[in-house]
């Protein structure tokens, strides 16, 4: 990750403390940092996409995709705080949402390509819809056990999630299916 990248994400975080998503002004930033808004559209378009950087940051630092279910539900066990300042508006909690299925998707999609040649030759819409199925699924199960207190617990989610994805073989058929 860019250092100077790093800096805005961190000073975005900050305004985040006393502000709103929304209420974050790119002016706010750049006067924290000392630096031009100009300096600010060369790294990122706009606040939403700062923040979308920052998120996708704290999957890959958070998430592996040797463990990706666990990993999900012990980083949202263990950044409380950070998902709580994520979720408590909208806007933040609507691109939290999409950048951990944009995340996920990755994830899934690297693995599946790294483990079935079947999947190699299938065409992109097709890998879309596979790798769509499964994250969405995924995300439905964690989205429910923050929304609900974190209720049913971890170790609970963690297996149902493991169910819906299935083993290797169940990867396996759904590829041929489409083929």
């Amino acid at each position: 990750m860019n250092r100077k990248k790093i800096e805005f994400t961190n000073a975005l975080l900050n305004e985040m403390q006393t502000k709103s998503l929304s209420d974050v002004k790119i002016y706010d930033i750049c006067q924290t940092m000392n630096c031009s808004r100009q300096s600010f559209y060369y790294y990122f378009d706009s606040i939403e996409s700062c923040f979308s950087y920052l998120i996708f940051d704290v999957f890959e630092k958070n998430i592996t995709s040797e463990y990706l279910i666990s990993d999900i539900f012990n980083f949202f066990d263990r950044e409380y705080k950070f998902i709580d300042l994520v979720l408590k508006e909208e806007e933040s909690s609507d691109i939290f949402w999409d950048t951990l299925y944009s995340y996920i998707k990755k994830v899934f999609d690297a693995t599946i390509i790294n483990n079935f040649v079947e999947y190699r030759g299938l065409y992109n819409e097709q890998k879309e819809a596979i790798c769509s199925f499964y994250t969405s699924g995924l995300l439905r199960i964690a989205r429910d056990y923050l929304n609900n207190s974190r209720l049913p617990v971890k170790e609970k989610c963690i297996q149902y999630c493991k169910a819906l994805i299935g083993t290797a073989e169940d990867i396996k058929r759904t590829i041929l299916r489409f083929n």
